[in-house]
């Protein structure tokens, strides 16, 4: 112990405390026991600052030095070489640290619809249908936190906002932002726009789609975008009361959807600040 610390140095990988952080390139076990791993410096200093429970620490030596005096005390903290914390995680452990910590129990659409109509001031949320790539909603994430979203809501089949790499990507804004999860998307707009005076504004390619430059965001908006392939689903697409285009050069017709976010957030952000 140190100073508060509860370090103890692994010595064998055979150690079942080191179960959770097993192959994390290949593996989710966290998921499964409603645990989260985090990863890196930032977030894991992000994780700490945060009131989510923490389970442990695992910190390598080469770590150690830059990184003591940032433990908390009383959570317990595994020591290990460079070399067995790199073959225990299945990576290269260019980081030095990662954390366990518990999930909380998931936000319901009501509760969330409750928390909206508790405020009169501008509501900008984002969308994910079936936004499969873990960097993709790590960046929406990230996104809706920089331009003041309230919260993220994510459909069926997007990609775990508590994996590792989501995590990563955020930066450990997940850990601040709301991030709802529904079984169905379709109907979870019909809830938004009827509960909480919510509109949907999707980014599709279509004829009555309007330029971004000409729409008026309503000051309660859900920004609605899809799957990296297949766009926006034609039953989601059915709850937008706009689609929106962002007009773009050189026979281009679409962006990557955390860009797309990020120019249409933007344009939220300037017209409702």
């Amino acid at each position: 112990m140190d100073g508060g610390i509860l370090c103890e140095r692994i010595e064998s990988l055979d150690d079942q405390r080191l179960d959770i952080y097993r192959s994390l390139k290949t593996l989710n076990a966290a998921r499964d026991a409603r645990l989260f791993v985090a990863e890196g410096t930032t977030v894991v200093e992000r994780l700490v600052r945060s009131d989510f429970e923490l389970r442990s620490i695992l910190i390598s030596d080469r770590k150690w030095q830059t990184f003591a005096d940032r433990l908390p005390p009383g959570i317990p903290v595994y020591r290990l070489t460079h070399e067995l914390a790199q073959q225990l995680v299945g990576f290269s452990f260019h980081c030095g640290v990662v954390a366990c910590a518990v999930r909380r129990p998931p936000l319901t659409l009501q509760q969330f619809c409750q928390h909206l109509n508790q405020t009169t001031d501008p509501v900008l949320l984002l969308v994910g249908d079936r936004v499969v790539d873990p960097e993709n909603v790590g960046s929406l994430i990230r996104i809706a936190s920089a331009f003041g979203a309230r919260a993220v809501l994510l459909g069926p089949g997007c990609a775990d906002p508590f994996s590792r790499r989501v995590l990563r990507v955020s930066m450990g804004n997940v850990l601040f932002l709301p991030v709802v999860e529904v079984q169905d998307l379709s109907a979870a707009l019909t809830v938004l726009q009827r509960d909480a005076r919510i509109q949907v504004c999707a980014t599709a390619l279509r004829a009555d789609a309007v330029p971004l430059q000409q729409t008026e965001f309503s000051s309660r908006t859900a920004l609605l975008l899809g799957n990296e392939y297949d766009g926006i689903s034609d039953e989601c697409l059915q709850n937008a009361a706009q689609c929106v285009i962002i007009p773009m050069d050189n026979e281009t017709d679409s962006l990557n959807v955390s860009v797309a976010a990020a120019v249409c957030a933007y344009e939220y952000r300037r017209q409702h600040r």
